[in-house]
């Protein structure tokens, strides 16, 4: 997999990415169009997605809801609803709300679109199968295809998967870097799951070479690398990330990094600030953060039981095979240590 580079530079992407949204920002100040609040919530959701910024996310909710108010329509109000919702993982209330903003005359492959996360999200892989492939017949594009990529891998297809990512990344037809750096995000996600670290980390490389200030994709990275046993590479990696993004899951990174090097104390005061972060996020979104939250208390943050309480709600959102997976995780990890307290007693 060789990526054609006739992108637009990632700084400037990201630099032009910005300049629109304070550019909204202001527009929306003074004129509040409906139009105006709903680019400027999806601009923010995106740089915060690209860049680990919870604050971004958080601006980008509050200006959607109040977008609501300038609704046109019932039915864009509820699917606006729907979708803040889905994000952050209240998947049943995402899902009546797009049947509601259906009824109410919503565009049907608008709602369709959002159905077919929702399925994937909680582990009705054939209904959403039935829809990813529609879409992507019906207009194959990165997003459609991308999507039914990130599907098949979810499915165990993996062969399958591959031939349409690669399809993805020669349906883009943009010159930003963005939608393909996205796709290559997933991609080398899905190849981390799967237990293939040489060729999730063949795929970070291309995703660097398109858009290196992408924080998740370096996040992940650096989570190959430690998995390697490249300590140094991973803290190279990951140390920038800390003054970049607010989301715990980078610090707890560097916490399993410093704790692989052996610096016990730095690694159990990362840890803290990591376990200090995921507490406010599971205050004010629990549906959001639990998966993140379970992984982070079961390792480094060294909280078992926690970490079972967490994976049980979050198998309890979602019947999926990773769900499964970090449940029965959490459960032996808990055990294991419960078993050792009683043999030191």
């Amino acid at each position: 997999m060789m990526i054609d580079t006739n992108y637009t530079s990632g700084r400037i992407a990201l630099a032009n990415l910005s300049t629109s949204i304070e550019s909204l920002e202001l527009r929306r100040v003074k004129h509040r169009t409906f139009e105006d609040q709903l680019a400027l919530s999806r601009f923010l959701f995106l740089r915060g997605d690209l860049l680990g910024r919870i604050m971004d996310h958080d601006r980008a909710e509050l200006v959607a809801k109040k977008s609501i108010a300038f609704s046109r329509d019932i039915a864009s109000t509820l699917y606006i609803r729907a979708r803040l919702a889905e994000r952050f993982h209240r998947f049943g209330e995402a899902n009546a709300l797009l049947d509601q903003a259906l009824a109410a005359g919503h565009p049907q492959d608008e709602i369709d679109v959002e159905k077919a996360a929702l399925l994937q999200a909680t582990g009705l892989y054939k209904e959403a199968l039935v829809l990813r492939e529609r879409l992507a017949k019906d207009h194959p594009t990165i997003q459609t295809l991308g999507a039914l990529a990130t599907l098949l891998a979810e499915m165990d297809q993996w062969t399958a998967a591959e031939i349409s990512y690669e399809a993805a990344l020669d349906a883009d037809e943009s010159t930003s870097p963005i939608p393909c750096s996205q796709l290559l995000f997933e991609w080398g996600v899905s190849a981390m799951r799967r237990g293939d670290l040489d060729r999730a980390e063949a795929v970070f490389v291309e995703l660097d070479a398109i858009l290196p200030q992408h924080v998740p994709g370096r996040g992940h990275r650096a989570e190959v690398a430690l998995a390697r046993g490249q300590l140094n590479f991973a803290e190279a990696l990951i140390t920038p990330l800390l003054e970049i993004s607010d989301d715990p899951e980078y610090r707890a990174i560097y916490a399993e990094i410093l704790a692989a090097r052996g610096e016990a104390e730095a690694a159990a005061s990362e840890a803290e600030r990591a376990a200090v972060g995921y507490e406010v996020l599971l205050a004010r979104r629990p549906e959001a953060y639990a998966d993140h939250a379970a992984a982070f208390f079961m390792g480094v943050g060294n909280r078992p039981q926690l970490a079972v309480d967490l994976a049980s709600a979050n198998f309890k959102l979602r019947d999926t095979p990773r769900s499964r997976k970090l449940l029965g995780r959490a459960l032996r990890n808990a055990q294991q240590i419960s078993v050792l307290e009683e043999y030191a007693a």
